[in-house]
């Protein structure tokens, strides 16, 4: 049994960690004019840059989470945070665009263990009574990881070159790495065999889906080069599927698909991070290209939201603990929705160009919202299973989430692009209102699942004990 001490050592290595890690998602962003006039780089290796980490990251989530229940969580965990480490040391002394591509690559697959084995030692780690409070710090860290990224970048680019973006990873990883080896103590999950082809099918599928997704609004959605691997990624997941379901034991466990709070948050995860990244990645472009702000200077404005988010988060892990996940999960998502077509009202009603105090009620509820959803979406699932499985769901719902996000960029971006062409602010406010609409419908479509298929829970979380306890029969 952990003592208290134990636990908080435990939150700070993995919320560092983790911070780091989802931080990457989109700190390179402001620098990629820098990097391209170093590199002589083309649009397509820019897109690479951001892409590599993102396939990487995304295809490997599932496979690490079954890797740290065999082989051990806390080996698992340290092994991601040495691969990124590693990942940002050569993106630093990276002198071409494949190598930073590479780089890139290793980057997302470090990630890949660290984001969903973080969730599950701190699942692990904390009694059931005390645990919602601990996931609502982790998910507080783990979305302003990803909404300051922004800010970050253009702080450091400012004031040095690019590559300090990467070098600020590499004292954090190797200090993280040593209190890790100090401070965590190794614990494994359910010990399944180690399935060669279903994860390569597994990979191979998720690869597919994700790589056309991510080409589509470059390439053109009718493009062979979009939809063929679509085609073929969904082919090979139904592969999967088809393998994993004749073994006896198989590498995902589709039979919590049955358990309604599991599906339920697993979609609602998906349609959460569709909405919610597809707009924080256009409002980041409007506040820059419309409103005529730095890069800096958008992402300082930007903290109205993340700042919200990361004082929500753990409140909401007190929140679950009383009113249950569903109930607070249902709160925040609504919020986002109101604040998404809120957004959307102002600028019908004041064009692209005004005082950015019109929307600042409406980002803090997003921000908030935001808050308000990550901790129950995490707690809300992983007391769905039982314990022994905590390591796959984990796994599971950060793939749901990473397609999610991939999906809600690539549809937003697709309506935000239709129409005539974007030659002024108002223009583009003309492009951001029903791309805003659409985002704010795809989270709605993640408030029905949950309303209509999640069981409310309130009980469970006073009881302090698993909802989905009947699974590991």
């Amino acid at each position: 049994m952990m003592s208290a001490a134990d636990r908080v050592r435990l939150l700070i290595v993995t919320c560092i960690t983790l911070f780091m890690a989802m931080l990457d998602n989109l700190v390179i962003g402001v620098a990629l004019p820098s990097i391209q006039a170093s590199f002589h780089a083309g649009m397509s290796d820019l897109q690479w840059f951001m892409n590599a980490y993102t396939l990487a990251f995304a295809v490997l989530l599932i496979p690490f989470s079954a890797l740290g229940e065999r082989f051990g969580r806390k080996r698992m965990f340290l092994t991601g945070v040495v691969l990124f480490t590693l990942g940002s040391l050569a993106s630093a002394l990276s002198d071409s665009s494949l190598q930073l591509t590479l780089a890139r690559a290793l980057q997302g697959i470090g990630a890949a263990a660290i984001m969903p084995i973080s969730l599950t030692l701190v699942n692990a780690a904390f009694p059931p009574e005390k645990r919602a409070a601990a996931i609502g710090i982790w998910s507080g860290i783990s979305g302003l990881g990803l909404s300051v990224g922004p800010l970050v970048g253009g702080a450091i680019i400012e004031g040095a070159p690019w590559e300090a973006i990467f070098w600020v990873n590499v004292p954090i990883g190797v200090l993280a790495v040593l209190f890790g080896m100090r401070w965590l103590k190794e614990s494994k999950g359910e010990r399944k065999p180690i399935d060669p082809l279903g994860i390569a099918l597994l990979g191979a599928g998720l690869f597919g889906l994700i790589f056309g997704m991510v080409r589509g609004n470059d390439e053109g959605w009718g493009s062979f080069s979009v939809w063929g691997p679509i085609a073929g990624g969904v082919l090979l997941l139904l592969a999967f599927y088809g393998w994993e379901r004749s073994r006896k034991q198989p590498f995902v466990q589709f039979k919590h698909f049955r358990e309604r709070n599991y599906s339920a948050y697993l979609s609602a995860g998906f349609w959460l991070n569709a909405g919610i990244f597809g707009a924080i990645f256009l409002l980041t472009l409007f506040l820059q290209q419309a409103q005529g702000y730095s890069a800096l200077g958008a992402g300082v404005r930007e903290m109205v939201w993340t700042a919200c988010t990361m004082v929500a988060a753990p409140l909401a892990g007190l929140f679950v603990g009383k009113f249950g996940s569903k109930r607070v999960l249902l709160f925040g998502m609504l919020l986002q929705v109101l604040a998404l077509i809120g957004i959307a009202l102002v600028i019908i009603r004041e064009g692209a160009v005004f005082p950015f105090g019109y929307i600042v009620p409406l980002m803090m509820a997003a921000g908030a919202g935001m808050g308000f959803s990550f901790t129950p979406l995490s707690h809300g699932l992983l007391s769905s299973v039982a314990e022994k499985a905590a390591g796959e769901a984990s796994g599971m719902s950060n793939t749901a989430r990473e397609l999610g996000g991939v999906f809600g960029v690539a549809i937003g971006g697709l309506v935000f692009a239709s129409g005539s062409a974007i030659a002024t602010p108002n223009d583009f406010g003309h492009h951001l209102v029903p791309s805003l609409f659409v985002f704010a419908a795809m989270i709605a479509v993640g408030v029905l699942s949950v309303a209509f298929l999640a069981r409310n829970d309130r009980k469970t979380a006073e009881a302090g004990s698993p909802s989905g306890a009947e699974l590991s029969s």
